[in-house]
């Protein structure tokens, strides 16, 4: 009688688990792996819904951020829809227009890249410039003008913070080119028009490096800034036959050139400029008063500028 009790109460419980374990148990129950399903792959499980109910929150910011770049009405500019606005717009910007009427002196327009945190550098190269009267397509430029070889022109990609000096007259070398810190000892064998800049860096690094030169020959290499190239004069007046000249002569014909310079110079991380110089040997420009409008690749308007 105890016997039947016991096995009566054991089903009755049995009966009472089964009815409220079983909606959880069924819930984690992998239907397709069925009895092979681990407790460890239930936790993946857990992990991925709890991704996806996450996800909605991640596209928000997304939009969010798209929001904020969004370009106001009053930006766009006049005649002009939104539709009609380049990727680039305002990344890169037409800074200033200059015409000039003096006699050989290049009206000029200035370009300047700003771009945000993040965005790839620019290609310009084929973008459209136009005024009220004329029009030009960007050219390609040197961007690293070696001593010697060919110095192929490429495409003119601007970095953040980058100014294209755009020129109505020829270049002196009939090409386009990106400045470096050496660049103002061309000026020694060309007729660049505007001058290349003269603030090319010392013929030496340290003064350790020239110590042992002597005093005369010392004080001439602290007179040698701003580009200038080795005088003939003083390289002739040093004695011939001595010690002290024949060294002098010596450390002399390795300074005061574009090759000397470049070679001493260009492995620097300073070395390439922030500007661009292109000739397009055309005057877009009106003498009075002008609107510019600079198109990318697609037609696509990029900035304006109005004078």
């Amino acid at each position: 009688m105890g016997v039947k009790i016991i096995l009566f109460i054991v089903i009755v419980g049995g009966i009472i688990f089964f009815v409220f374990a079983a909606p959880k148990f069924f819930k984690d129950y992998d239907l397709k792996k069925g009895l092979n399903a681990t407790s460890t792959e239930k936790i993946i499980s857990s992990a991925q819904e709890a991704k996806i109910k996450a996800a909605p929150s991640a596209q928000s910011s997304i939009a969010i951020s798209s929001e904020k770049k969004e370009i106001p009405d009053s930006r766009i500019p006049s005649g002009f829809a939104r539709e009609q606005l380049s990727p680039f717009f305002e990344k890169i910007r037409i800074a200033s227009a200059s015409f000039s009427a003096g006699y050989n002196k290049p009206s000029t327009i200035r370009l300047y890249s700003r771009l945000e945190s993040g965005d790839l550098p620019i290609d310009i190269t084929g973008w459209r410039l136009k005024s009220n009267r004329y029009e030009f397509i960007i050219s390609k430029a040197v961007e690293i003008y070696k001593p010697s070889g060919t110095n192929e022109e490429k495409n003119v990609i601007l970095s953040s913070n980058n100014y294209v000096n755009i020129y109505s007259t020829t270049s002196a070398i009939n090409k386009n080119l990106r400045l470096n810190k050496c660049m103002g000892y061309l000026e020694n064998s060309f007729d660049f028009n505007p001058t290349l800049p003269q603030s090319c860096p010392m013929v030496y690094r340290s003064r350790y490096e020239i110590a042992y030169l002597s005093g005369q020959c010392q004080t001439y290499l602290f007179s040698l800034g701003g580009c200038k190239p080795v005088d003939v004069a003083f390289y002739n007046s040093l004695l011939t036959g001595t010690s002290e000249g024949n060294v002098c002569r010596a450390f002399l014909n390795t300074v005061g050139t574009y090759g000397n310079c470049f070679e001493k110079y260009s492995q620097d991380k300073d070395f390439l400029s922030t500007e661009w110089r292109l000739w397009v040997n055309i005057d877009i420009l009106d003498s009075q008063h002008d609107r510019l409008d600079l198109f990318d690749n697609n037609g696509l308007l990029v900035s304006d500028y109005v004078y």
